[in-house]
């Protein structure tokens, strides 16, 4: 939807000031996808626990949102920038907002000095999209889809740098020896005090990977005892970190774009297994992806996608390897949500 009021619209929407007009493109928008739906019942969720909280002055989402787009530079999304860009300025603006009432809200309580308080900001990228910002020390960050990064407005007055990820995310931290950067994810941590990185981290995957492009990280692991370092990297490193089995496995490539190109647009397969493809096509197209054939497990897939469609990219496949697929269209589930389009991915039929 090429509507540049969206923005405006939804955050008039959790106040219930939207006119008939703009009621009837709210609603068309959220009808185009159940994400769109989800994201706006969130917004209204989160409108409606604001209420309880004390404000000393009143805060405006519509203007809010209106200008925090227009100060985050640095949101510049991969594909159909324009929904994009709403979608991520209307994400933004509620979490700071939202995090703006909670300072107020302690200040007001007097738990804690509000000078000392700990304010954070959560970006989150969207199935299909990729998001970039900069944070408050100068440290460069790209998202993939379906990550979320959480981080401070401030580092002032921390002995560390430290923000949290779920899902992908590419680092180019400013360095600072006395203030390490810490990424910390579901699994183990990333500890550096200035260089660029890949961190491959979704909490629902069996695995997390960290490829170092330059200078040094340590990946540690926490305990409850505290942090304990696990191993040392040096540019051109890529580990594995399997979470099932406990094991660490490395190895050196002189080539990291593989693991980094996604920053740029493009989606790259190296010696992939199905079930690495599978991952990266469902959160690049968002799509539902079965591998009906076990056999496919066998085969590995090497190639490189810059602007093609889903349809483009199975095809292509289809033409290179023995994979055969069929695509099932969304359809309107009975909470009159859309359910995702599903993938089925089997091995070709050889012809007689």
């Amino acid at each position: 939807m090429n509507n540049p009021l969206l923005e405006s619209i939804i955050a008039k929407s959790v106040t219930g000031k939207l006119s008939a007009e703009e009621k009837r493109t709210l609603e068309e928008w959220v009808m185009l996808s159940s994400e769109n739906q989800k994201e706006l019942e969130a917004y209204t969720q989160l409108w409606e626990k604001s209420k309880t909280l004390n404000l000393s002055t009143p805060i405006d989402v519509e203007s809010a949102l209106l200008k925090t787009k227009k100060r985050i530079a640095g949101l510049q999304p991969k594909k159909h920038w324009i929904r994009i860009l709403r979608q991520a300025a209307a994400v933004l603006v509620l979490s700071f907002s939202f995090s703006i009432l909670d300072h107020y809200f302690f200040k007001s309580k007097g738990s804690t000095p509000a000078s000392e308080q700990m304010v954070y900001q959560e970006i989150k990228a969207t199935r299909g999209t990729l998001t970039n910002l900069v944070l408050a020390d100068g440290t460069k960050v790209w998202l993939n889809s379906e990550s979320t990064l959480s981080f401070p407005i401030s580092f002032n007055n921390q002995e560390e740098r430290k923000v949290e990820l779920n899902g992908e995310g590419y680092f180019e931290v400013t360095q600072n020896k006395d203030k390490p950067f810490i990424v910390k994810t579901s699994t183990l941590n990333v500890k550096v005090y200035g260089t660029a990185f890949n961190v491959l981290a979704y909490k629902d995957e069996p695995s997390m990977t960290v490829a170092l492009v330059e200078g040094k990280v340590s990946l540690m692991k926490e305990y409850s005892s505290g942090s304990k370092e696990l191993m040392m990297l040096k540019p051109n490193d890529v580990v594995e970190y399997d979470t099932r089995e406990n094991m660490l496995n490395h190895h050196s490539d002189i080539s990291l774009n593989k693991y980094t190109a996604w920053k740029d647009g493009y989606m790259v397969f190296f010696g992939d297994p199905v079930t690495k493809v599978v991952q990266k096509l469902e959160n690049w197209y968002n799509v539902d992806i079965e591998v009906a054939d076990n056999a496919l497990q066998n085969y590995q897939f090497t190639a490189t996608f810059a602007d093609e469609s889903l349809e483009q990219v199975l095809y292509l496949l289809s033409l290179s390897s023995p994979i055969d697929y069929r695509i099932t269209p969304a359809h309107k589930q009975k909470d009159n949500s859309f359910s995702k389009r599903k993938v089925t991915l089997k091995v070709k039929k050889q012809i007689q």
